[in-house]
């Protein structure tokens, strides 16, 4: 993914509109571009804080959004085990058929 993408998926990883493939190549993006890090930085500001200001709540936004990104990396760490897990149940699941046509054959 080039800055160029990634800066078009801004306003989609904010409203949480990113497919899970997406939302990795837009996370290992900004974590490695500084660039795309800030200007998720200054669309966040925008977005979150005018509307707080205009709400009259007090806010930290920098936190806020080290925050949703923190959230988005364990997201993904969540769907990586269970797609490991289906993985194993999958390979559990023909080896026990495996074994029950073996069993049939021979009983």
């Amino acid at each position: 993914m080039d800055c160029k993408d990634s800066i078009k998926m801004i306003p989609q990883y904010l409203n949480d509109e990113l497919n899970i493939n997406e939302l990795e190549e837009f996370l290992d993006h900004v974590r490695q571009c500084d660039e795309c890090k800030e200007e998720l930085t200054i669309q966040f500001l925008v977005q979150e804080g005018l509307q707080r200001l205009e709400d009259g709540d007090t806010f930290n936004l920098t936190m806020e959004l080290n925050d949703m990104l923190y959230l988005s990396g364990k997201k993904l760490q969540s769907r990586r085990n269970l797609l490991k897990f289906s993985y194993i149940l999958q390979v559990l699941v023909i080896f026990e058929c495996a074994l029950v046509v073996f069993l049939s054959m021979f009983l």
